[in-house]
């Protein structure tokens, strides 16, 4: 008999305690007919699938778009048992992202139940081969398909962004999204992404090779994980920034991300190696596109804290990257006049030419 004629359950079976349930409350802007845009909280569902634990923490794979702009998420585990998680690390090029789970969160009796996944090797993968989709189909449960791979290296292009995934037959549905894609050996060897999935397209699914993903979830799960800190405690930069969009960038031949501007005496970019004019794209591995991106992340380290800050920084008329390290200050380095976290002037006060030194 064909590999997916075969009963599956066994394999099912071993492999469903790695799977979990995420639900996740988006914050999203809604605009309206009579007025101003309205912040509206939206329920979402997805999967994700147990990756490994440090000393603290059970570390879970999913899609970045199942967990983005989120404002809580919830994972459901195999014995129905829900627990809050935080985000620890994302990368929304290649769309996956890893949140965390405190272990003394969990249950003594779930953790008995749940267990990591084996990952297999998506690049052994031949057309024709069976696979079986495990995920939280439509925010239902967890729900089970199977099917063939039909290609693999498919190109497509989502949002600008080209990706390299592999087609399959197995249906996979809204929530499947950040699931398991097991071999018939039930190791994972790709991470579902329903989100590519086309409507009008009967039995075509998508999911990231795992061979793909592997050095970006081991990158992620090594991140801060994304839990608040207390206000007073939040770490600060000492910067006042222009962000740099892509017309903006264009115009002037510039990377896109955060131009610093100004460098405020006896902060802590001021003890680094941060320099006027840089352009910050990242911030603990993280891309950050403007101020708010930067600001929002800023809320999760404490003062006291180091971390590394790619910049593009101009130098004999090229841009050049650099990794740049600096222990953030605290709110009290900051002079009184300023907003305490990087303020940036509204657009009308400076023109950009005159901000970026032109």
């Amino acid at each position: 008999t064909s590999a997916i004629q075969t009963d599956v359950s066994s394999i099912v079976e071993k492999a469903m305690p790695s799977v979990v349930a995420i639900n996740n409350t988006m914050v999203m802007q809604q605009q309206t007919w009579f007025g101003p845009s309205q912040t509206v909280e939206v329920p979402s569902s997805g999967s994700g699938i147990i990756v490994g634990q440090n000393d603290e923490e059970l570390l879970i794979v999913t899609n970045n778009h199942v967990v983005e702009d989120s404002k809580e998420l919830t994972v459901t585990f195999i014995d129905n048992s829900q627990v809050s998680a935080a985000i620890k690390g994302t990368d929304s090029e290649t769309d996956l992202a890893v949140i965390a789970i405190p272990l003394k969160d969990i249950p003594s009796d779930t953790m008995s139940q749940i267990k990591v996944a084996t990952l297999g090797d998506s690049d052994a993968l031949k057309v024709g081969q069976g696979v079986i989709a495990i995920g939280n189909a439509l925010g239902y449960g967890q729900s089970v398909t199977v099917g063939y791979v039909s290609a693999l290296n498919k190109k497509i292009t989502i949002n600008d962004v080209e990706r390299t995934l592999l087609q399959v037959d197995a249906a996979i549905n809204p929530g499947n999204s950040g699931g398991a894609l097991l071999n018939m050996n039930g190791e994972v060897i790709g991470i579902n992404a329903a989100k590519y999935s086309d409507t009008s397209v009967e039995g075509i699914g998508y999911a990231i090779p795992i061979s793909q993903a592997k050095d970006i979830i081991s990158d992620l799960m090594t991140k801060t994980t994304k839990v608040a800190v207390d206000e007073n405690e939040q770490g600060y930069l000492g910067i006042q920034l222009q962000n740099i969009d892509s017309q903006m960038a264009q115009a002037y031949g510039m990377p896109e991300g955060i131009y610093v501007y100004k460098i405020v005496a006896g902060g802590a970019a001021s003890r680094s190696d941060l320099r006027e004019r840089d352009i910050i794209t990242k911030f603990d591995g993280e891309k950050v596109k403007n101020g708010d991106d930067l600001k929002k992340l800023l809320t999760y380290y404490k003062a006291g804290s180091t971390v590394t800050m790619t910049v593009q920084s101009l130098e004999n008329g090229k841009y050049v990257e650099r990794n740049v390290q600096i222990t953030l200050g605290s709110k009290s380095d900051m002079p009184q006049s300023q907003d305490s976290q990087n303020e940036s002037r509204s657009e009308s006060q400076a023109s950009p030419q005159r901000k970026l030194g032109r």
